[in-house]
């Protein structure tokens, strides 16, 4: 009895202890996906939504006159008019719920219900590291709507249709495959072919086919819907889409084929394709197998991923947006997990476990991969306020015209990891008239202007006069963390230029003479740049110009002006000696 009591508390104790190790893993990586999302700032076709523009953001004239998609553009709608706080938890939780699907799938299809804690990490993993476009997929608000919940849709119907198999179907089981299967084939326009045809491989495969022919309708329905919108034709009929227009489907394919544009589609999956080789050196050593169920379903999913990146030839955009191919990412995902299903049969020590070293192997690109992309946001959204404090400036002081920085996205492991930097309806999200235009800075802004460090730096610190109650107090060289040996020349002045000079007949002029040992004479870079392209931030008005490789050492002297490009003099100028800075 004593025995048989032992027993019993060991194996409650190990199924505490399994559950303890399941949430903490999922909380674990639900905070590691919800801390980008929540400083991913608004941005591109965000500021349609929140707005509610009568056009743009109205789901029925867009089903008319510019895409098919109702899924995304209504979940990007709802889910904009939420609080922040609101649709970034669901953001992370779908993510999570995703990552947690397409793990769980083979387990499903083999009714085993059972934690796969390698396949959860290893998929996790490489859905961060092998995303051809992390930021436009899964930060960005509407490109998650379209890319990362569309997939989410069509991998929860995956599951409840393996899930329902063989078993006796309710009518809220019906209802729910008739939802998820009009969801996933109102997906994206090469995924919604491909969830078509994977539930007719289904119905080939399974001999229980009854969950699959009543999906397969509604699969069918929502890609039509999706394919043979209103909006999808009139879309074509703009300029820009004439000539791939005019062109038949064959010639369309031909050029998609026989050009490197299709290989091109799969050049973000190196570590899909070393993940899967991985794995089947695993195998090999170890003189095992997967299981046939499991080998074929990894094989339908891994051409089915060649599939919908092929689907791309019947577009009329060309070469594809990388964050189209989230979808082949998902599908070669699956791909992975049902490869990996048998491994975890494997029992040994950690160390002497195989799948521990993939896992070590691909936390090396994902740990440089989060740093810098959490970074990069975390960033942005501090810019993303400084820019705010200018347009809000400008419409409280009735500009004209307000000038804002670019975006200074910074070092990336990846620069797909980036979200989508176009601006859009700016005017409209700060209730700006419409007469007032939002300009970018025509010269590119090179250094983080969120970063207070950066901002109050006095590298050599100056107090030369440029006007009426203006100095130029510093000038500072930074690297440009975007590229390699790259750097950018950054001026600080006291007041605003624009107080004694105008844009319209003057520029601020930097030029840069430099010379290396290997050089015999000097030379000059021009950094010049609009008096429109001044920066407010902490009561400091600062330009930045990028000058390329030159290096700090490299530089002899800057001289820097005021030139007035109606008389053609200079109606201010300096000096610096950096010989002896």
């Amino acid at each position: 009895m004593k025995h048989l009591k032992r027993s019993k508390i060991t194996g409650l104790s190990l199924r505490n202890s399994k559950k303890k190790g399941i949430i903490l893993c999922l909380v674990i990586s639900f905070v590691l996906v919800l801390i980008p999302i929540v400083f991913t700032p608004v941005s591109s076709d965000d500021f349609i939504y929140i707005t509610r523009n009568p056009t743009w953001s109205n789901l029925a004239w867009r089903y008319m006159n510019w895409s098919g998609r109702i899924v995304a553009d209504a979940a990007s709608l709802i889910m904009l008019q939420l609080p922040p706080i609101i649709y970034n938890f669901f953001k992370a939780t779908i993510w999570v719920g995703l990552i947690t699907l397409i793990a769980q799938l083979p387990s499903i299809l083999n009714k085993e219900y059972k934690w796969e804690f390698k396949n959860f990490v290893i998929i996790f993993l490489l859905y961060w590291i092998a995303n051809p476009n992390l930021g436009q997929t899964s930060f960005w608000t509407v490109g998650y709507s379209n890319y990362l919940l569309t997939n989410f849709f069509i991998v929860a119907y995956f599951s409840l249709i393996f899930f329902l198999k063989g078993e006796n179907l309710k009518f809220w089981h019906i209802l729910s495959i008739s939802i998820l299967g009009l969801l996933a084939g109102n997906s994206n326009e090469n995924t919604s072919i491909v969830v078509v045809l994977l539930t007719l491989v289904f119905i080939l495969l399974e001999k229980q086919k009854k969950v699959f022919l009543i999906g397969l309708p509604f699969t069918l329905i929502g890609t039509l819907s999706l394919l043979l919108s209103p909006g999808q034709n009139e879309r074509l009929q703009y300029p820009a889409f004439q000539v791939p227009r005019e062109q038949s489907l064959f010639h369309r394919l031909w050029n998609f084929f026989s050009s490197p544009w299709f290989i091109d589609t799969f050049k973000s999956f190196s570590w899909i394709f070393v993940t899967f080789i991985f794995i089947g050196f695993i195998y090999f050593f170890k003189r095992q197998y997967p299981k046939k169920q499991n080998i074929v379903y990894s094989l339908v999913f891994f051409f089915s991923a060649i599939v919908a990146n092929a689907a791309f030839g019947g577009s009329y955009v060309f070469p594809v947006a990388l964050r189209s191919l989230n979808g082949a990412l998902v599908l070669f995902l699956i791909s992975i997990s049902f490869f990996l299903k048998d491994l975890s049969y494997f029992k040994s020590s950690l160390f002497k476990n195989e799948v521990f070293y993939l896992i070590l192997l691909l936390c090396i690109p994902f740990t440089f991969s989060y740093f810098y992309a959490t970074k990069s946001v975390v960033s942005l959204r501090g810019q993303f306020q400084v820019r705010q404090e200018a347009i809000l400036y400008g419409k409280k002081h009735n500009q004209k015209s307000i000038h804002i920085p670019n975006y200074y996205v910074g070092k990336l492991y990846t620069p797909s990891d980036s979200i989508d930097l176009y601006q859009g309806n700016l005017g409209d999200y700060y209730d700006v008239n419409a007469s007032v235009g939002i300009i970018p800075f025509n010269k590119d802004f090179s250094f983080d202007y969120s970063n207070k460090k950066l901002v109050n730096a006095e590298q050599i610190p100056l107090d030369e006069y440029f006007g009426t109650k203006v100095h130029l107090k510093a000038l500072n060289i930074f690297p440009d963390d975007r590229s390699p040996n790259s750097y950018s020349i950054n001026l600080t002045f006291d007041n605003s230029l624009l107080k004694d000079y105008s844009a319209d007949d003057s520029i601020l002029f930097i030029h840069v003479n430099w010379k290396r040992e290997s050089q015999q004479s000097i030379t000059l870079l021009n950094a010049d740049t609009s008096l429109n392209n001044q920066l407010s931030v902490d009561g400091k008005y600062i330009f930045s110009s990028p000058i390329g490789n030159v290096r700090p050492q490299d530089i002899v002297s800057v001289d820097i002006g005021i030139y007035n490009t109606k008389t053609k003099t200079n109606s201010v100028q300096t000096t610096v000696d950096m010989s002896k800075k």
